[in-house]
């Protein structure tokens, strides 16, 4: 699909905000609610739109990422491999790379010895199909806006959403829960909708997520979105750092912040430090990324990268069942 400038726009303005109601986009993208609605359904139904995903910070609830990197020894048993991670309700995250990893996935779980055990079931369940994998403990993770989609540059004082940072103690209510499970994966849904599903009043409701947020649990919404779908690829690169300090963790963020193709940045305990996510139109443009890396930092000792087939096999920030 190709997109205009007026698509752009309404995809940037989702970016954290895909609560807004067409309204508020149109007035933020001087169009129509009319015009803006109907590019919205085009955007979904040409796939480049999967759904909205709820920003649940869940390190506040107590819980710590773990990335998983996996290579297949064959493709037999891929695809019941596939199914059983898409329904793992520790599971938030799993994408289908090409390189040197063939999939990844992350699992939140308490602490290392409740990963320990979420994992070895894992890897029974494939044991035919596994040829090997790294681990990666994610300490924090942050989510960019796509400023490339404005050729603009990134304001250095917008919100990001991120997790990580600290092990926060909150706990959740069974409203609680069952608000963020209701539009954990379906965010654009309107209050009374959201209510039905949870089984609550829309007053509370509203009441309710306007708490999450103010105690730093939910952090807006974003689409998901497939920049395959639009002519883009997407890479991760893997960066291992001589000598991490603040500073040169300070330099790397602000990198990534100031760069309108960097789409996630992830500080990592593992093999490398830092994951970082782009979007570019090829892989011209990639080197180009990988090249302006390295003569920031000549003190980035080894970059590695894997392409991204699809980033939203899976993802899903509140993916637990009620325990």
């Amino acid at each position: 699909m190709e997109l205009d400038a007026l698509d752009r726009k309404i995809l940037l303005a989702l970016e954290g905000k895909a609560r807004a109601g067409v309204k508020q986009i149109a007035r933020s993208v001087r169009s129509s609610p009319e015009v803006v609605r109907y590019r919205l359904a085009r955007l979904e139904k040409e796939g480049v739109v999967k759904r909205y995903m709820a920003l649940v910070n869940f390190s506040e609830l107590g819980y710590i990422g773990y990335g998983v990197f996996c290579c297949f020894e064959s493709e037999e048993g891929r695809k019941e491999m596939l199914e059983y991670l898409v329904a793992h309700p520790r599971v938030y995250w799993l994408a289908d790379f090409g390189g040197r990893f063939d999939l990844a996935f992350a699992v939140m779980a308490r602490d290392d010895f409740e990963f320990y055990s979420i994992f070895t079931k894992i890897k029974e369940k494939a044991r035919n199909v596994l040829a090997g994998w790294e681990v990666a403990i994610r300490m924090e993770l942050t989510q960019f806006p796509r400023d490339y989609l404005a050729a603009g540059e990134r304001k250095a004082n917008a919100k990001t959403p991120y997790f990580g940072r600290k092990l926060g103690k909150q706990t959740l209510d069974g409203a609680d829960f069952a608000i963020l499970k209701a539009i954990s994966q379906s965010a654009r849904a309107e209050t009374v909708a959201i209510a039905k599903k949870a089984g609550m009043p829309a007053s509370t409701v509203a009441f309710r997520l306007k708490r999450l947020e103010e105690k730093g649990i939910l952090q807006g919404a974003s689409p998901q979105v497939s920049c395959q779908k639009y002519g883009y690829q997407c890479y991760q690169l893997f960066l291992q750092v001589d000598g991490l300090d603040e500073e040169k963790r300070r330099k790397i963020y602000g990198y990534a912040q100031a760069n309108p193709n960097a789409v996630f940045l992830l500080e990592t305990l593992g093999s490398w430090n830092f994951e970082m996510i782009v979007e570019v139109r090829d892989q011209k443009e990639f080197q180009r990324q990988v090249s302006a890396l390295r003569q920031a930092f000549p003190w980035v000792g080894k970059i590695e990268s894997a392409i991204i087939f699809d980033h939203n096999v899976k993802y899903d920030l509140f993916p637990l069942e009620k325990e």
